[in-house]
Order: C-alpha cells, then sequence, then structure tokens
C-alpha cells in the first residue's frame, strides 16, 4: 500500500513537468553548421560586419546572431520543408 501512494504521488508530481513541456512548443536549438551559412552571411551583410568565421567571433556577436536568428525562423521553415520536398532528388 505505501509503495503504491509513494508510486501515485510520483507520478502527480511528474504530470506538471510533461505537461508543461509540451505546452511552450518546440525549443529553438542553437546549433552552428552548414545550413546556417547563408543567414550567418546575411546577418553580417546586415551589421555591416566583416566576413569571419562563426567560431572566432566573440561571444557577445553570436549571441547576438542567435538572437537574430531567433527572429528569422520561418525562413529556416521553409527550407526545412523545401529540403524535405526534393529529398528525392
Amino acid at each position: 500500500m505505501k509503495k503504491a501512494i509513494c508510486s501515485l504521488l510520483g507520478s502527480a508530481l511528474a504530470i506538471p513537468l510533461v505537461v508543461g513541456c509540451a505546452v511552450h512548443g518546440r525549443a529553438y536549438v542553437q546549433t552552428y553548421g552548414p545550413v546556417e551559412e547563408p543567414y550567418y552571411s546575411q546577418w553580417e551583410r546586415e551589421r555591416h560586419y566583416q566576413h569571419m568565421e562563426y567560431e572566432r567571433r566573440r561571444q557577445e556577436q553570436q549571441r547576438e546572431y542567435w538572437q537574430w536568428r531567433k527572429h528569422h525562423r520561418d525562413d529556416n521553415r521553409r527550407d526545412r520543408q523545401h529540403d524535405r520536398d526534393h529529398d528525392h532528388d
């Protein structure tokens, strides 16, 4: 009986955590790779920055890039849809 109560209590405490994560939707993962190159180049042009490899930029500028990138997610979704539509090529 005691194990059943502990199990039930544990489940009741875990449910809000699982549901809470689902409510917030997708997480935006900040992973720089080849897919980011066009966006990174656009960001550099818009900021009038001289081209520099992402990895060589100061952390402050890297954060600035991701902040900018977060607001250009629609472009990223379109690219992924385009890639899926043309995977068979």
